[in-house]
C-alpha cells in the first residue's frame, strides 16, 4: 500500500506542476517540458563495477529564466536505477544478479547557456547549449532483486536500503531546435543507500553508494 500511495501523490505532484507550468507560459519567463530517457547505474560497494544498469526514465521539466544567459529548472521523474554485473548476458544465458531501484527523484539545478541562435525576434531565440549543477532528492518506491540464495543481498533487500537519496548533479544540454533537447549528466549520491557503520548484528559488511548516468531527451513547450 505504500508503494501504490507514494506513486498516487508523485503523479499528483507532476500533473500539478504541468498546470502550473502552463499558466506561466504567458509570461514568456516559464517554460514546460516533457523528459524521456535512459539511465545507466551502479552502486559501489555491491562487488561489481561499471555502469551495466539500465533503465528508464520519464517526467516533467519546469524551467524559469533568471537572467538572458541563465535559467533555473525543478524536475519531477520516475528514475530506475540499480546495479548488475555485465551489460549484455553472459555465456549462460543469465543476467548476474542484477538490482532495480525505482525512484520518484526532484532535482534542482541552475543552467549557463551559449551559443544563440537568433529567431526574427526575441521569443523565437535560443541557445543551442547549456551546462547544469544542482543537487536532486529521490524517494525509493520499489526495489527488485533478480537473483537465488548465493548472492550477498539475498533475502535483505529491500529491507537493509535507505529509502531516502540526495544527489549532486552535473550535466550538459544540446538543443537541435528551440523545443527538442538532448542532456547527459552525472548524478553521485552524498548518502549511503546502505550504512553498515555503527549497527549491531550487520547483514552486509559493505557500505552501498550509488551513480548513475542520464541521457534525456525532452521537449519543451
Amino acid at each position: 500500500m505504500r508503494i501504490k500511495s507514494s506513486t498516487l501523490i508523485s503523479v499528483i505532484i507532476l500533473l500539478l506542476a504541468f498546470v502550473f507550468a502552463q499558466n506561466a507560459n504567458a509570461q514568456q519567463r516559464f517554460r514546460a517540458g516533457a523528459v524521456v530517457g535512459l539511465t545507466a547505474s551502479q552502486i559501489d560497494g555491491d562487488l561489481s563495477a561499471g555502469f551495466n544498469k539500465l533503465g528508464l526514465q520519464a517526467g516533467l521539466r519546469v524551467i524559469g529564466r533568471l537572467t538572458k544567459r541563465t535559467d533555473a529548472s525543478l524536475e519531477f521523474l520516475f528514475s530506475q536505477r540499480g546495479s548488475q554485473r555485465e551489460l549484455v548476458k553472459n555465456r549462460y544465458g543469465d543476467l548476474l544478479d542484477p538490482i532495480t531501484l525505482n525512484y520518484v527523484e526532484v532535482p534542482v539545478q541552475w543552467h549557463f547557456k551559449d551559443w544563440l541562435i537568433e529567431g526574427d525576434d526575441e521569443n523565437d531565440s535560443y541557445y543551442r547549449v547549456s551546462f547544469n549543477a544542482g543537487l536532486s532528492y529521490a524517494r525509493l518506491i520499489s526495489t527488485r532483486l533478480k537473483d537465488g540464495p548465493e548472492s550477498p543481498f539475498y533475502g535483505l533487500i529491500p529491507d537493509i536500503l535507505n529509502k531516502n537519496d540526495f544527489s549532486f548533479v552535473l550535466g550538459a544540454n544540446f538543443f537541435a531546435n528551440k523545443h527538442l533537447g538532448f542532456t547527459a549528466r552525472y548524478v553521485r549520491s552524498f548518502n549511503y543507500l546502505y550504512d553498515p557503520r555503527g549497527k549491531e548484528n550487520i547483514p552486509y559488511p559493505r557500505g552501498l553508494i550509488g551513480y548513475s548516468l542520464y541521457f534525456q531527451m525532452v521537449y519543451v513547450l
